[in-house]
């Protein structure tokens, strides 16, 4: 069994963060494919993910990691092929397997995304 580290991000980005997230991460892992963690339903692609309705995330590296995932579980085989993310309104929580040079650019590209200032612009003005 493989434990999980928490790495809570603080974000602005609010609903958007699952998406800023993935985009971010998907530069990393191109092939990445996705499963809502509430309803296991399962995205191949980018463009299928219902972002605004999601509660939980997973993100597995490529097709193949995330049917091990799904086969064999939480095992040393598959450590850091797989991101869990849960989000709230202010915070973004992923969780990983272990801090290695590869997932630390994956979050150090996830922080990046969420702490552009773009994200700090309102959509709405107030009337």
């Amino acid at each position: 069994m493989i434990g999980g580290i928490d790495v809570s991000i603080t974000t602005q980005a609010a609903g958007s963060s699952f998406e800023v997230a993935v985009r971010a991460i998907k530069q990393l892992w191109r092939r990445a494919v996705f499963k809502n963690g509430v309803t296991g339903d399962r995205y191949d692609s980018f463009h299928e993910i219902p972002f605004g309705n999601l509660e939980e995330l997973f993100v597995y590296r490529d097709c193949a990691s995330a049917d091990a995932w799904e086969e064999e579980g939480a095992i040393p085989e598959n450590l850091n092929t797989m991101i869990h993310m849960l989000s709230d309104v202010n915070m973004l929580t992923l969780v990983i397997d272990e801090k290695d040079a590869a997932m630390e650019q994956i979050l150090s590209a996830v922080r990046s995304g969420l702490s552009d200032p773009i994200l700090h612009i309102p959509v709405a003005v107030a009337a």
